[in-house]
Order: C-alpha cells, then structure tokens, then sequence
C-alpha cells in the first residue's frame, strides 16, 4: 500500500510517498480502504516533531481521520461488514491507503454523505461535541464564546452551539472568514474581529454580555482575556494553542468568579474513553449529520500526491474549514 512517510521532523517537503506492507487485522479491528483523510493543525506539529503520536500507532504516518470502506473484519467484530462505508477518529496514521480501527470507534457513514466530506467531520465535530456537551455540559441559552471559529473545530462548534440553542460569537482576526462563518452558521451566530494583540474582552462584555462557556482554540494570551469576560462559574475549554502555551492569569478572577478551566485532548485518551465518546456522538450526534443540519466545512479536496502543497496551504493559514486528501 502508499503510505505518506515523515522522512525527518521538519517542513513539508520531509513528507514522502513510500510503499508498504498492507497491515494484519486483530479479532476486534476492521481493515479500512482509505478514500479520503483530513489535514490537521497536530499533523503539522507531529511532523515537525513537536506532537509525538502515542505509542500504540504508527510514529511517522500522520493523520488523525479517515473516510473508507471496510475491507475485512475481525472474527469478532459485529457491527460491521466487508463493503460498509466508515468514517473516525484514530491516533494517527491515516495518510495511507489501509488503516487498521477498532471496530467500536468507527461509524456508519450517512447515505447522502460523500467520502470527501465525511473525512472532514471526525475531528472537528467530535473534539467540539465533547468539549461543549460531554464536559462544557452545554445548556439553551448559555453564552459561548469560539476562538478561531474560522478552523474546522471551530465552525463546528458554532454549529453545535445553535442545534443546542446556545448563543454563539466567533472571533477571528480575518474578517474574510468572519463574513464566511456568518454565511454558513446564519441566524443567531455573531462574529467579532481581533486586534491583534488579542484585546477583546472589553469588546465582548460590552456587545454581547458575560460568557457562560469558552472554545477556546488559541491558547496564550487569548485565555487572560477570557477570564476577564467571562461570567461567574463558567467553563473554559482550552482546546488548541496556536496562540503559545505561556500567559499571565489572574488567579484573582479565577477564584472570585469560581471558574473551571479545563484542557482537553483526544488522542490521549484510552481506547475504552473512545469507544464511550464514539457511541455517544453517534446517538447524539450523527443523527443531525445524516440530515446535513451539521455541515462539515470542506475548503477544498487535494489528491493525496499533493500532501506537499496541502501542508503548505495549512500552515500559511490559507484554508476556511479542512483541506481534505483524496485517495
């Protein structure tokens, strides 16, 4: 099989295609054909050895979800069948044809869903879900402020945050994408440019209130100012950290609004943390997937030759929503 290699931690040009042995399937797992797969922001760390994958996968194929159809099954595997169309999350290794999952993390792909834009919901639309509704317990009404709500989990999120009825703002410090995020998300969704020293909490307060619950995707400096914004007991999930991984915070604030502020990560988790995440996004979730009330934002669709220039669009910030490889 064609595998996209990291020859060397570095840029985009160290990514190779190489051929490789098609992998052996366990009693549990599914063999994927890969038809399509998403590009992410810790593919970009990964190659640059910033973002080691967890031990369990393989440590220089990137890739963090996949679309395909199941080649072959495990003796004990029951939800699935050679020919079914699939799509998930995995820890790594999705930048190749074949790709071996545990059958309980992977789900049905819709009918009406293509491969191409399947490939670009795992990631953003289940690192949202679980942030806002699994821990953010994500209520109607509640205030939700997302930071770079132009990427892919952040379009998602504003989604999710209207089919949950929640008032959602987006910030971005490209007024491109904040017209675009309004023409997707439509009514009830509002977006505020950032400066960019990232000042935006007197902003906040004063346009659209006290903040309930925080999505947050940048990181650094982006955090001291949601907890000036932010309302008494709120929740701030701190998600991505384009924006550094050092601030200054007030501790003050944090003690006197009584806030929680919690990191989260998926590919960390242990398989059985997964399996519970996937069945929940699948009962709760895929249901509005499948009648495409949740839309995944496909910016473009690449051949997977091209993983080069895919990069490359990636990291100059070039893409509104995933930049999808097709196999």
């Amino acid at each position: 099989m064609r595998s996209i290699v990291i020859t060397a931690a570095g840029g985009p040009e160290v990514l190779q295609l190489q051929t490789r042995s098609k992998p052996l399937y366990s009693a549990e797992q599914i063999l994927v054909a890969i038809k399509a797969t998403a590009i992410n922001r810790a593919d970009t760390l990964q190659r640059k050895g910033k973002y080691p994958a967890p031990a369990d996968v393989v440590q220089d194929v990137l890739g963090l979800e996949y679309a395909g159809e199941v080649e072959a099954v495990g003796d004990s595997v029951s939800k699935f069948k050679k020919g079914d169309r699939v799509f998930g999350l995995v820890g790594g290794g999705s930048y190749q044809e074949y790709l071996l999952v545990h059958a309980e993390t992977a789900m049905p792909i819709p009918k009406d869903i293509s491969f191409a834009h399947a490939a670009a919901y795992p990631e953003a639309f289940v690192t949202a879900f679980d942030a806002m509704v699994l821990q953010g317990k994500l209520k109607p009404g509640m205030k939700v402020l997302i930071s770079a709500v132009g990427s892919g989990v952040g379009l998602a999120a504003a989604q999710i945050a209207k089919l949950y009825r929640a008032q959602a703002l987006g910030t971005s410090r490209t007024q491109d994408k904040l017209d675009r995020a309004k023409a997707l998300i439509g009514e009830g969704f509002t977006a505020l440019k950032c400066d960019k020293d990232a000042s935006f909490s007197r902003q906040v307060k004063e346009s659209f209130g006290d903040i309930d619950l925080f999505v947050e995707l940048v990181g650094g400096k982006y955090v001291e100012e949601d907890i000036k914004c932010a309302a008494a007991k709120a929740t701030i999930m701190l998600i991505g950290l384009l924006g550094g991984t050092l601030t200054e915070l007030s501790l003050n604030l944090i003690l006197m609004k009584r806030l929680k502020l919690i990191g989260t990560s998926m590919r960390s988790r242990t398989l059985e943390e997964k399996i519970a995440l996937t069945k929940r996004f699948e009962s709760e979730l895929l249901p509005f997937i499948a009648s495409q009330e949740l839309q995944a934002n496909l910016d473009c669709t690449m051949p997977f030759e091209q993983i080069v220039q895919a990069h490359k669009m990636m990291e100059a910030d070039a893409n509104f929503g995933k930049i999808v490889m097709v196999i």
